[in-house]
């Protein structure tokens, strides 16, 4: 028997309200951030080759989370897949002109992710957004594609590589018909 009591060993003392200050903080910055990013708009006359449907970028936005790093292996195989952690890197990936798809981990942010779907919507038409979040039922889905920041795909986790192929393949129709 060691000479401690539980009186004697150090305790740690956690301040709930400071933590939750810090997190509020943190997503205000996020938001404030994504509020300010410059997107430049692609021009008309950019020619864009044809692309096949399993060769399109798709960029993992994975700001505040780990959940596509350590999700990835569970996406279907065939794209080209870029997981991005901060906001000028996912500036560099947009301006590209060819389609690809951002998908935002809706739940690790979502003032941020409207935010951006938003931005991207509007200034980005070669892009398309896929959010992806635990409870977003078809209906919470066509209320919010109906919103300025509504995407072009929902996906309601768990993850399932083939359903997530035909999320994708669904979007890339949509461009398809659109040109």
């Amino acid at each position: 028997m060691s000479g401690e009591s539980e009186d004697d060993k150090p305790t740690v003392v956690l301040d709930l309200n400071a933590l939750k200050k810090q997190k509020l903080k943190q997503e205000e910055e996020m938001a404030n951030l994504a509020s300010s990013l410059e997107f430049s708009t692609p021009t008309e006359d950019d020619d864009s080759e044809e692309m096949q449907a399993s060769h399109f970028p798709v960029i993992l936005f994975d700001f505040g989370s780990d959940f596509f790093q350590k999700s990835l292996p569970s996406f279907p195989k065939g794209y080209d897949y870029k997981i991005i952690k901060t906001l000028p890197e996912l500036n560099n990936h947009l301006k590209k002109k060819d389609f690809q798809i951002v998908v935002f981990y809706f739940d690790s942010n979502p003032k941020a992710v409207n935010q951006l779907c938003a931005q991207i919507k509007s200034k980005m038409p070669t892009t398309k957004t896929l959010i992806m979040a635990k409870a977003i039922s078809p209906e919470k889905a066509r209320a919010h594609a109906q919103t300025s920041s509504g995407a072009a795909g929902y996906y309601q986790l768990p993850l399932d590589s083939s359903k997530i192929e035909k999320e994708f393949n669904k979007i890339y129709s949509l461009i398809q018909k659109a040109s």
